[in-house]
């Protein structure tokens, strides 16, 4: 009977550090999200520095995150967030709205879908 308690804490201790690495990573991408949409938005408005100045807070916040990030997920999907970016942050200087925003918002789609694996949905554990 005592291995039963042993595994079933050890399963409850499991299921909390996923929940918890779900909500980690939810709130990490969903902060780096919002910097980049301000960011677009303040490119319509023609203010380019200003949108270069969230962009690289956000991958800023990305490097800080780079070990976790390395650890907790696939590395093929955070190698793609960087070169993305890189991308947009080059599009950036060179001030190019159409494939600025194409960038951003793959970039964006990307950190949303990043976060989207870790969450415990019908769909992540089948």
């Amino acid at each position: 009977m005592k291995r039963l308690w042993i595994a079933a804490a050890l399963l409850l201790a499991l299921l909390g550090a996923s929940l918890a690495n779900a909500w980690y990573a939810q709130s990490l991408t969903d902060s780096m999200r919002e910097q980049l949409r301000l960011a677009q938005a303040l490119t319509k408005q023609d203010d380019w520095d200003k949108a270069e100045l969230l962009t690289r807070q956000a991958y800023e916040d990305w490097q800080k995150n780079h070990f976790y990030f390395h650890t907790a997920m696939r590395h093929s999907d955070t190698d793609q967030i960087l070169r993305a970016f890189r991308s947009v942050l080059e599009y950036l200087e060179l001030q190019e709205p159409d494939q600025y925003n194409a960038a951003n918002a793959d970039l964006m789609a990307q950190l949303e879908l990043l976060a989207e694996m870790e969450q415990p949905t019908v769909v992540n554990v089948l």
